[in-house]
């Protein structure tokens, strides 16, 4: 009866090994180390070179497009991008300011702030290689695959508003307040990420104002979703059904339109997989995570059990009552997740399985960002 069942547990854990192996086939993962960027396989083989920087520069955030064509790289402040065809080991540079940017799914274009505060933000044609000016605040801003072609989303004091990315003046509101800060817009214009002053409560009787994390439709209504209630989000998955957010001292994949999340402790988000099965993450090099100091204990004394740690609290799944910034600031800009003090590592987080899974190591020597590059199909 042992054997049997041992045989049969061995059974199980190949058969999910495979379908791991399967997931995996084909994806690969680009990160930075040193004064240049590297692509390796998502289970960490098949190290090669791909870029070399103008110099040691924190590498602060990459970024691809849904079909991993074209990489987006903040370098020390200044965005820049690559084709990810092998064709040059060189980054240049693009004509957008300090601040957040954010790349076309069919990486055709980027959607950044202009050096001109007056202007707002610009589009800029990577085939092209041409800018046209954009009156709206870059803040959060996405340049949305849709039906009608690509269109820019962007938040401003007056609310959420959408128009073709060559006509950023024929604007339509989506949403009639935008979040006082922390907007992003999905990548296929439906749905957006903000934080909004709502309402929570202090104990069972009594509720007090907070920043809250919600999610909401760009339908005209606007009709919002509490999500993580601290949460800084990051990025969206290419098929606009999860987003990457950070809670504080986790890294946290997120369902956009329920209430489904798992989070890793003592990391910090770097990246998401097209569909949201799978995060990259950083962490300390010597795989260590903040924890609590343990209480002292008097001589002779035995130490007593700690208590097992809470289940992961409910995200509420009903709409919330319209309280937030009307007539207000504009969105507000990003906010920076700065990540793990010391040697950072690269590991790859599963959205499937127990919460007490802990992420799987890819990289262990990293120097700044990395990010998840869809196979090709």
């Amino acid at each position: 009866m042992k054997t049997a069942l041992a045989a049969a547990l061995l059974v199980a854990a190949s058969a999910a090994a495979a379908h791991a192996d399967d997931e995996l086939t084909g994806v690969t993962v680009i990160f930075a180390r040193g004064a240049s960027l590297y692509r390796v396989d998502a289970r960490g083989k098949g190290e090669t070179e791909i870029a070399t920087l103008p110099a040691r520069t924190a590498v602060r955030a990459l970024r691809t497009d849904a079909t991993g064509s074209v990489l987006l790289a903040d370098v020390g402040g200044k965005w820049s991008w690559l084709p990810l065809d092998g064709s040059t080991k060189s980054l240049a540079e693009l004509p957008c300011a300090e601040g957040p940017a954010q790349l076309a799914e069919d990486g055709s274009s980027v959607v950044c702030r202009s050096p001109d505060p007056k202007v707002g933000g610009i589009v800029y044609d990577l085939h092209a290689q041409r800018a046209a000016a954009a009156a709206i605040s870059a803040n959060g801003a996405r340049l949305a695959s849709t039906a009608d072609g690509l269109r820019l989303v962007w938040a401003d004091a007056n609310g959420v508003w959408t128009a073709p990315a060559d006509s950023p003046g024929r604007k339509t509101k989506v949403a009639p307040t935008a979040p006082v800060r922390g907007f992003l817009a999905s990548p296929d214009g439906k749905r957006a990420l903000g934080v909004f002053t709502d309402q929570v409560y202090t104990d069972v009787h009594h509720k007090k104002p907070a920043d809250v994390l919600m999610s909401f439709q760009l339908d005209g209504a606007g009709a919002r979703r509490k999500a993580i209630r601290d949460g800084v989000p990051l990025e969206w998955s290419h098929d606009s059904q999860w987003a990457l957010v950070q809670d504080a001292g986790k890294a946290c994949l997120m369902k956009a339109s329920g209430g489904e999340y798992k989070c890793w402790k003592g990391f910090t988000a770097a990246s998401v997989a097209s569909d949201g099965s799978w995060a990259l993450v950083l962490g300390n090099r010597d795989g260590s995570k903040p924890a609590a100091a343990s209480p002292k204990v008097p001589k002779g004394k035995k130490a007593p059990t700690p208590a097992p740690p809470p289940p992961p609290a409910a995200i509420p799944d009903e709409p919330t009552d319209d309280v937030g910034s009307e007539g207000g600031e504009p969105a507000g800009p990003d906010v920076a997740v700065a990540p793990p003090s010391g040697p950072l590592s690269l590991f790859r987080g599963k959205l499937d399985g127990p919460f007490t899974d802990p992420p799987i190591l890819v990289v262990k020597v990293v120097d700044g960002a990395a990010v998840w590059i869809p196979r090709k199909n």
